[in-house]
């Protein structure tokens, strides 16, 4: 809570190539939703499919409210990346919490590199009905 994050989407088949590159958005952690993500222009023919994103203190929960059930389709990548605005390793662990969720992820979907938390939702199916959620451990940090 209260650490400054980005959130934004990605798409590749050869990480070096990306498909699409999403807007970056800023936020605070807080109780309220962090992000509604929306269109944002296509980019080789792709564009976001809206979202909310709400992260709590020691999870994140995806949500698909208001668009007809479809599915993500399949590369190499395709998904979403959290950064924590600061240089330190902050993840100590992530993982789906199959529990909660009402779509299960692929057993490598969720990883971080350094400071960076990717969601692969490659082939997931979404709609008014699903719920992704993503426990996350956070190592406490020095924010300057």
């Amino acid at each position: 809570m209260d650490r400054n994050v980005s959130f934004g989407a990605l798409a590749y088949e050869d990480r070096a190539a990306p498909i699409f590159v999403g807007q970056r958005h800023p936020a605070k952690v807080s109780d309220g939703v962090e992000y509604g993500l929306g269109p944002e222009g296509p980019q080789n023919g792709w564009d976001i499919i809206p979202a909310i994103i709400d992260i709590r203190a020691d999870r994140i929960v995806i949500t698909y409210p208001d668009i007809p059930p479809d599915s993500f389709p399949v590369l190499e990548f395709n998904g979403y990346v959290l950064d924590f605005l600061t240089e330190c390793v902050l993840f100590n662990s992530a993982a789906q919490n199959v529990e909660l969720s009402t779509e299960a992820l692929s057993e490598d979907a969720v990883f971080s590199e350094i400071s960076q938390l990717f969601i692969d939702m490659s082939g997931v199916t979404f709609g008014p009905d699903t719920f992704i959620v993503i426990d996350v451990d956070v190592a406490p940090c020095p924010l300057g």
